[in-house]
């Protein structure tokens, strides 16, 4: 019979050894580097100008099932999405890249007053000079808008 408490201080042994810990903790920070989320940046006019770019014939007003018919019945029926599947960003070294658009992916909004606003990219969009979203994919909650011309910093995740 093997006695438990021996085994666990063998493995507990073999996790303290010098090869196991030059090969682990390497792992370990890799992918937590590659797991992390990055954060990219655009400028007010940027941003204005892509949300301005929406093609209406990929909006969407769609029935959410997510949640089954609990889902429609709290979100009133219907979700928006913008249809943007891109977006041009900076890194924070001032790098140019493409950001591709998930159901995911997020957007801070901060003011000059430092009134500060994350919403859910796809749902983002543009009427007169106000920026509307939502917070939630499963409850549709009202906002209150960000004056696009009052943005100081725009980050997406």
């Amino acid at each position: 019979m093997v006695n438990k408490n021996n085994l666990l201080w063998k493995i507990s042994i073999n996790l303290k050894s010098e090869p196991v810990k030059k090969i682990c903790i390497p792992f370990i920070t890799f992918m937590c580097l590659l797991t992390s989320c990055s954060t990219y940046y655009m400028t007010p006019a940027s941003f204005k100008e892509q949300l301005q770019q929406i093609d209406p014939n990929k909006i969407n007003d769609a029935y959410d099932f997510r949640l089954g018919l609990l889902g429609v019945a709290l979100k009133g029926g219907k979700n928006f999405y913008n249809g943007i599947d891109s977006l041009k960003c900076t890194t924070k070294k001032g790098k140019d890249v493409i950001v591709h658009v998930k159901p995911q992916t997020g957007i801070r909004l901060t003011d000059n007053t430092g009134r500060k606003l994350q919403l859910y990219f796809d749902s983002v969009f543009l009427r007169d000079s106000l920026v509307y979203g939502s917070k939630s994919h499963f409850i549709t909650l009202p906002i209150t808008p960000m004056n696009i011309n009052k943005l100081t910093l725009i980050e997406i995740q």
